[in-house]
Formats: C-alpha cells, sequence, structure tokens
C-alpha cells in the first residue's frame, strides 16, 4: 500500500481592505493524511447524480475529522490547491472522510 500524502486544509478569512469592502484570504485549519485521485480518470467534469457538481478529483481521508466544510481549500504536498466541494462522512458512522476537490488554475 501506497503512504498517504501529507495535506493542509485551509480555511476562508474575511479581513477589511481598509476601503469598506473585505478581502478573502486562507489560513491554515488542519494537517491530515490521506489520498488525492481524479474523480473519473480524466480532468473533465462527469456528470453524475450527487452533490459533487463539477469535482475534478477526490480525497480519502482515513481517519475523519471534524470541521471541514465546501468554504474550504485543500493543498497537496505538491503545491497543488483544490477547492473543496462537498465533504461527505459516509453512513454517518465518523470512520473516514471522501472529499470532492475541483482542481483551482492559477
Amino acid at each position: 500500500m501506497y503512504a498517504p500524502q501529507t495535506l493542509l486544509i485551509q480555511k476562508k478569512n474575511r479581513t477589511p481592505d481598509g476601503i469598506g469592502g473585505f478581502k478573502f484570504d486562507f489560513e491554515d485549519f488542519t494537517t491530515v493524511k490521506g489520498y488525492i485521485d481524479l474523480a473519473s480518470g480524466t480532468d473533465q467534469a462527469v456528470n453524475q447524480n450527487a452533490f459533487i457538481k463539477e469535482s475534478t478529483h477526490y480525497a480519502i481521508i482515513p481517519q475523519y475529522v471534524s470541521g471541514i466544510t465546501e468554504d474550504m481549500e485543500l493543498v497537496d504536498e505538491q503545491g497543488n490547491t483544490y477547492s473543496i466541494t462537498y465533504v461527505d462522512d459516509p453512513m454517518g458512522i465518523h470512520h473516514h472522510l471522501e472529499i470532492y476537490l475541483t482542481f483551482k488554475k492559477e
């Protein structure tokens, strides 16, 4: 079995921009171990009847971590950034997480 990657989960932070608005950046939330894979073997979005929206990848986190939401992003060991589109706790038993992701082209 392959060793899991270290994945950084970041949460969106809203700070005043000094002219009456806000700017958004991300700050570290937690670090987890897990695996990232393409959702369908291609980088094209697939048509599925689920809450995964237009996810391109998914992450499997073998240990349950609470507090991860769709407002966050994930950064892998290579520095690739992904928007979190859906967080699934299968059957609600807090065994592991399946996190659906969209690759952010920057």
